[in-house]
């Protein structure tokens, strides 16, 4: 794809089409990286931090414990 650089207010922009943002996983008003490599300009999307990005690797022993099914005491809650 070519494209142009073209003045937007004091900064300078590119327009980018929708395949090839769809193709990098990159949607409207997704947040990106931007960084150079040389003579290269890269556009990363930033990884969204997803409630299984949160939970992966989550291991807690609590989950293991059989809570049984009694709503007696089973500590020290009468204190």
């Amino acid at each position: 794809m070519l494209s142009q650089v073209s003045k937007w207010g004091n900064s300078q922009g590119v327009r980018i089409s929708k395949k090839l943002l769809l193709n990098a996983e990159i949607g409207l008003n997704d947040k990106v990286e931007v960084m150079s490599r040389g003579n290269m300009l890269i556009i990363k999307p930033i990884a969204k931090k997803t409630l299984d990005w949160y939970l992966e690797g989550y291991d807690n022993e609590l989950d293991r414990y059989d809570w049984g099914d009694s709503d007696e005491p089973k500590g020290r809650e009468l204190l």
